[in-house]
């Protein structure tokens, strides 16, 4: 483990220790969970920042968003399915709350 010495303001060094006092743990703890905790953070948010770059870039192409479209149109009925499943509706028969069908059964 290598060492990493740095100069803190004073609130921050009191905040530290009052926190390490209230968790029971070494300032040292705090301080490394806090360290990773952020570059923890920063990693993603560099990743989302990209994503999203290349998605606006991807949907700034039509023929990216025309393929797009028609693979999302392709999976309608398939998820349309789906939904009836999940709601306990059958192709072909009343939805659950109509007159004929109780939704408890």
């Amino acid at each position: 483990m290598s060492t990493l010495n740095l100069r803190l303001t004073d609130q921050i060094d009191r905040q530290l220790s009052q926190e390490a006092h209230r968790e029971n743990r070494t300032r040292s703890e705090v301080a490394r969970d806090a360290l990773a905790w952020y570059l923890t953070e920063m990693e993603k948010s560099r990743f989302m920042n990209q994503l999203v770059e290349e998605a606006r870039e991807a949907y700034s192409n039509e023929d990216i968003r025309r393929e797009a479209l028609e693979i999302a149109e392709e999976f309608i009925p398939a998820e349309n399915e789906a939904l009836d499943a999940a709601e306990g509706r059958k192709i072909g028969k009343s939805k659950p709350g109509s007159q004929s069908e109780k939704w408890w059964k």
